[in-house]
C-alpha cells in the first residue's frame, strides 16, 4: 500500500491492483482483461470487478484481481517489478540493512525539486519516477533505482539518465524531499504499514543502483556488463551499488 496525492496506490506484482479515490471510488486497469484470444476492451469485466469492491466484498475482489494481473504478466512478464515487489516485502523492518518505506515514487511537477533536467531530442523535463524510497540502519533515506539484467541498462532506462534526473530534481534541492518522505514514513507508521522502529535521522538522502541477477547469462559477464556501463557514468561523486544475491530479496549493505 503506498499513499499518493488524494488516493492509494495497492501495488500486486509490482503493477497497481487498485487505485483506491474513496471508500466507495476505485479504479482497475482495463489492459489486465486484454490478452492474446480474447476479444475484449476490459471495460465490462472491469465493471463487474469494481462492484465487488463497492460492495466491499474486498476479499473477491483482490482474489479475482489477482488471478487477472497473473494471467497478464504470464503474457507481458516484466521480471524487473517481479523483483520490485519482493523486495519491498522482504525489506519492511527496522533490522533490515534498508527498510523500503516507498515504492514507484514519483517527483511531482508542483513541488519544489521538480524535475529540471531535458533529454537530447526533448523539449519538455521528465517526470521521473523511482523504483524505492528507504531507509537505512544509519537512518538514512535512500533512493534506489533498480535494474534486472543487463537489457534494463540500454536506452532511456539506463543509469545516466536516472543519475541526471536525480540530479536534476531531488539531488539539487533535497530538503523538501526529506520534509516530504518524513511525513509519508509518519503517516504510514500510524497505519501500520512501516515498522514504527524506522527512523530517518540524517539530513541528506543517497542516490543508488540496485542490480538484480538474470538467468540469460552469468553472474561473471552480467558484472562485466554492468560494471562497464557504469564505469562511463559522468558523476562528482561515486554512485553506491547493491548487488542481490541470487536466491534472496534482501537488500544488504550500508
Amino acid at each position: 500500500v503506498q499513499i499518493r496525492n488524494n488516493y492509494l496506490n495497492i501495488y500486486y506484482r509490482g503493477g497497481n491492483i487498485a487505485k483506491i479515490n474513496s471508500e466507495r471510488s476505485i479504479e482497475f486497469d482495463e489492459k489486465y482483461f486484454c490478452l492474446s484470444g480474447i476479444n475484449t476492451d476490459g471495460k465490462e469485466e472491469k465493471r463487474g470487478l469494481v462492484e465487488k469492491f463497492k460492495k466491499y466484498d474486498y476479499k473477491s475482489y483482490f482474489e479475482t484481481a489477482k488471478q487477472v494481473m497473473d494471467k497478464w504478466f504470464k503474457e507481458h512478464p516484466n521480471p524487473e517489478r517481479d523483483e520490485q515487489h519482493l523486495l519491498a516485502v522482504a525489506n519492511k523492518h527496522a533490522q533490515s540493512d534498508y527498510a523500503i518505506i516507498d515504492v514507484e515514487y514519483q517527483v511531482s511537477i508542483q513541488s519544489e525539486f521538480s524535475c529540471i533536467f531535458i533529454p537530447q531530442n526533448r523539449s519538455n523535463p521528465k517526470k521521473p519516477r523511482f523504483d524505492i524510497i528507504a531507509v537505512n540502519k544509519r537512518g538514512q533515506v535512500a533512493v534506489i533505482e533498480l535494474k534486472k539484467g543487463v537489457g534494463a541498462l540500454k536506452n532511456t532506462s539506463g543509469l545516466q539518465e536516472h543519475l541526471d534526473c536525480y540530479n536534476a530534481s531531488i539531488g539539487r534541492n533535497y530538503a523538501p524531499f526529506m520534509e516530504e518522505i518524513q511525513k509519508m514514513l509518519e503517516q504510514k507508521q500510524q497505519l501500520g504499514l512501516v515498522d514504527n522502529a524506522v527512523n530517518i535521522t540524517e539530513s541528506a538522502p543517497v542516490f543508488m543502483f540496485a542490480y538484480a541477477y538474470n538467468d540469460s547469462i552469468s553472474d561473471e559477464e552480467q558484472m562485466q556488463k554492468f560494471t562497464k556501463i557504469y564505469n562511463n557514468i559522468k558523476s562528482d561523486s561515486p554512485v553506491p551499488v547493491i548487488w542481490l544475491e541470487r536466491g534472496s530479496y534482501k537488500l544488504l549493505g550500508l
